[in-house]
């Protein structure tokens, strides 16, 4: 029989649009290339949900930053030579929007997302008994200089303004916070506690999503490649895939840095680029018997999160244009535990590189720091080009398309996330 909606892409916005769909009623059908859910930018990000870093990475100067890391300079976001024919038309777009104004407008509606996500997470965790490593609330930024402390502090009032809650505090405080900065404080020129944000295992909970879903009816196929869209007189009727077509009333492209290549036979152009991040996972080297981190931090100076998940520890970080290139250089895990060694000297004393678990993801970018949720054309629909923030804004995006979809009041602006706004 053929579902009200099928949905394209199996990760954190498949699954929580699949479910806020399913929840009111309507018959779902997962569509995933892998051999399971949630194996791509789903499976070992950050593990941190924050309404407070919703600034895009397009902020005022990054164009110097990006032709600074062509020549080796230290950078927050590294541009590959190799992938600037692929970016060119998406990267005069990106630097277009990073203007203050600009990026402020993307920021404040990314933020009211955010929020508005970050309280629906919380519900479904509690409804649906997801055990995903959550632990209680709390996030720490630390800032290593003045002046990114005093940039930092200067976005997070006008956050302030919006409902944000922070603290800003000492670097001794931090430590207080969480006691394994305890060795680097006389390195820190203050830091910012977020105590809203959070730390989990956003893996466990889309397992979870898939478990209600599939008690709810829902249908998910796995290691089913889509190939293309089917059309008929104007409308998206389903897609064809290597396993035979299927059928949907509408369907719905939620495949992260891959829904480009769906759309784009269908002359659906967005403004979407991968960036490329990497983490590592040491597992089982925390021991209740020693201080170990609590909680999740942010090293504003590092460009990178240290997070502890149950008995494991990830440092992830780097944002790295260089197309769908799947190599992982061993610089570059490198580079990952050297940062995890800046932030925990200690912790990091009787580990190596080797003895982390390396994975990568790309993240789907919008040139404008936004993401894409709405209707497209008939019988086809978007939820993609969330950035660093898919975790974060899973639940919000899933809950704002389903309402936009059934036409019930979304209870939030839509507009800045009109996919036709290319």
């Amino acid at each position: 029989m053929k579902p009200d909606f099928q949905i394209i892409g199996g990760g954190l916005i498949g699954l929580s649009t699949a479910y806020a769909l399913i929840k009111r009623g309507a018959s779902v059908r997962i569509i995933e290339a892998r051999e399971g859910i949630a194996l791509e930018t789903s499976f070992a990000n950050a593990g941190m949900v924050h309404a407070s870093l919703a600034d895009p990475w397009n902020g005022p100067g990054v164009g110097r930053q990006l032709l600074g890391s062509i020549f080796g300079l230290p950078s927050p976001m590294i541009l590959r030579l190799q992938a600037l024919p692929s970016v060119t038309t998406w990267g005069l777009k990106f630097l277009k929007h990073a203007t203050p104004a600009r990026h402020w407008h993307a920021t404040k509606a990314n933020y009211q997302l955010a929020n508005y996500s970050v309280n629906l997470i919380q519900n479904w965790r509690e409804e649906l008994n997801i055990e995903d490593d959550y632990q209680g609330p709390g996030l720490l930024k630390i800032f290593r200089d003045a002046p990114t402390l005093a940039k930092a502090s200067a976005l997070t009032n006008k956050l302030q303004a919006l409902g944000l809650k922070a603290e800003y505090i000492t670097g001794e405080e931090a430590a207080v916070k969480e006691p394994c900065l305890g060795p680097i404080t006389d390195r820190l020129a203050g830091a910012i506690y977020y105590p809203e944000d959070y730390k989990a295992d956003a893996y466990a909970f889309c397992q979870g999503l898939a478990t209600e879903i599939k008690r709810l009816g829902g249908e998910i196929l796995t290691g089913v490649f889509v190939k293309a869209l089917l059309s008929e007189r104007g409308k998206v009727i389903g897609a064809g895939a290597d396993a035979g077509d299927l059928c949907a009333n509408t369907t719905i492209i939620a495949a992260g840095a891959h829904s480009t290549h769906v759309l784009r036979p269908q002359g659906v152009k967005l403004a979407l680029r991968p960036v490329k991040g990497y983490s590592l996972t040491f597992e089982d080297i925390l021991d209740e018997n020693q201080t170990v981190p609590k909680l999740p931090v942010v090293d504003d100076a590092l460009h990178c999160a240290v997070t502890p998940l149950g008995k494991s520890i990830r440092i992830a970080g780097t944002a790295e244009i260089a197309g769908y290139n799947r190599a992982m250089p061993n610089a570059r895990l490198r580079l990952l535990f050297e940062m995890l060694r800046a932030v925990y000297p200690e912790l990091s004393q009787n580990i190596s590189p080797q003895d982390g678990i390396a994975w990568h993801g790309f993240r789907p970018v919008s040139a404008d720091g936004m993401p894409f949720i709405g209707h497209m054309k008939p019988g086809l629909a978007i939820n993609t080009g969330h950035g660093h923030m898919g975790w974060t804004m899973s639940a919000g995006s899933g809950e704002l398309l389903a309402n936009l979809l059934l036409g019930t009041p979304t209870g939030l602006d839509a507009s800045a996330f009109n996919p036709s706004r290319n």
